[in-house]
Formats: C-alpha cells, sequence, structure tokens
C-alpha cells in the first residue's frame, strides 16, 4: 500500500506512544510510506515551535522521518479543492506519489473522504487497516 502521513500524523508518530505510532509500525513492513518537502518543512518547524524542541532535535527527528520515507515532490499544483492553501500541496503530493491513502487528522482533508482514487482517513481508521490487512 502506498501512503502519504500528513504532518499531524508525523508529530504524533514522534511524540507520543499511541494509535498512530502502532499503526505506522504496522505499515512500515508491508507499505511505502511517502513525505513530501512540504511536511517535511511543516514538521521541523511545529516540532520547534510548538512543542519544544531544540532546532538540532527538531532537524534530526526530520531527517529520521526523510530516511523513513520515499520523498515525492508534486509536479503540478492542484487547482484549489481545499478551503486551506496547505492542503491542497498535501493532496498534490500524495496524487504524485501514487498513494491508496491519504492518513491525516486534518477536518479540512478528512471531509473529502476521497479524492481521484485515493481515501482519506484518519489515524484511527488508518491503524485498523494496517493492523488487520
Amino acid at each position: 500500500m502506498r501512503i502519504l502521513l500528513d504532518t499531524n500524523v508525523w508529530l504524533a508518530i514522534l511524540t507520543t506512544d499511541g494509535q498512530c505510532r502502532r499503526g505506522w509500525r504496522a505499515a512500515r513492513s508491508g507499505s511505502q510510506v511517502f513525505a513530501s518537502p512540504q511536511v517535511l518543512g511543516e514538521l521541523e518547524d511545529k516540532l520547534r515551535l510548538k512543542f519544544g524542541f531544540s532546532a538540532r532535535h527538531a532537524r534530526l527527528l526530520t531527517h529520521f522521518v526523510r530516511r523513513q520515507s520515499t520523498l515525492v515532490e508534486p509536479a503540478l499544483p492542484l487547482p484549489t479543492v481545499c478551503r486551506d492553501g496547505a492542503d491542497n500541496g498535501i493532496l498534490a503530493a500524495a496524487l504524485a506519489g501514487r498513494c491508496e491513502l491519504l492518513v491525516t487528522g486534518d477536518q479540512d482533508l478528512l471531509v473529502l473522504e476521497e479524492f481521484q482514487g485515493m481515501h482519506i482517513v484518519t489515524p484511527a481508521e488508518f491503524a485498523k487497516r494496517v493492523m488487520v490487512g
């Protein structure tokens, strides 16, 4: 399965031992996980600004995520699909990676449920899918 994890999911994986981390661990063996420069940039910023990590620690964690993922660069920007323009970039990255799943906690993305054949799911739904399948 081809999966793009949104920034909020990576933040949960890195900072808490919950269902996001369990789902990610279960998915690693049978799935290909994608990230984009946008996700990595947001991740490093939020680790520093929201979670109080030092710049060095935030860089190390972001580098870890980069090593765990296949980096994908959206070819073209999408026309406006979501209210938040940054979410359009996440959709574009998932499409560029030909992802089957976009995992997010962002309500602006979740409301779509599906976009061009890609399912947009919560971390709970993701964990359920990868732990069963």
